[in-house]
């Protein structure tokens, strides 16, 4: 015998469901996905009235940003270390195939779940920093990983490459060494980047 789960009942503001055109379950889904202003509502459902908050406010963008532009410059070969769920996934694919139409040297690395598990597995990182037999990245980007690398950061360091970390996991009480770190977690609660996923911090 199955028990089905019913959604728990959410109180409609006076005016949001007739600023949705007027259907009950699309007002209802918008309240309970956090939307209950007018405002918000409309940002969310018309692309014209949407309003994104600038790059720039992201902590550690601008400076993760210009050390890129840098190393497509100089031809840097460049490595983007992602996850292996949806997000890190997503994320990989849209920070390579920028990166790549952008004119870098690029390539990534997804861990395989059962034999490096979630982060910045050090020896595979030593592979892959190695010039002779591995890919001689000269720059480390994560994506939706590499919050908490503390040993992987320092050991990039001390082979000369610098690490940018695009992760939106929680912060750990000590944040690696990274030469950037784009997190949304740095940014006040209410802001309205603070929420992103990787791949939102990829984009």
């Amino acid at each position: 015998m199955k028990n089905w789960v019913e959604p728990v009942a959410v109180s409609v503001p006076v005016g949001l469901q007739a600023q949705v055109g007027g259907h009950p379950l699309v007002a209802r889904t918008l309240v309970r996905r956090g939307i209950d202003e007018i405002e918000a509502a409309r940002a969310f459902l018309d692309p014209d009235s949407y309003h994104p908050a600038a790059p720039a406010e992201m902590p550690g963008m601008t400076l993760a940003a210009d050390r890129l532009a840098q190393a497509i410059r100089h031809g840097e070969r460049i490595c983007v270390w992602g996850d292996f769920d949806v997000d890190g996934q997503t994320a990989t694919t849209l920070l390579v195939s920028a990166l790549r139409a952008l004119g870098a040297q690029i390539s990534y690395h997804i861990p395989v779940r059962a034999k490096e598990s979630h982060g910045v597995n050090l020896p595979v990182l030593k592979q892959i920093l190695q010039p002779q037999g591995g890919q001689g990245a000269e720059l480390l980007l994560t994506c939706d990983t590499g919050i908490r690398a503390h040993a992987a950061v320092a050991f990039a360091q001390e082979q000369g490459v610098d690490v940018i970390i695009s992760d939106h996991h929680e912060l750990p009480a000590e944040l690696p060494g990274a030469l950037a770190i784009v997190n949304p977690r740095l940014l006040p609660v209410a802001h309205p980047l603070a929420t992103l996923p990787g791949v939102g911090v990829a984009y």
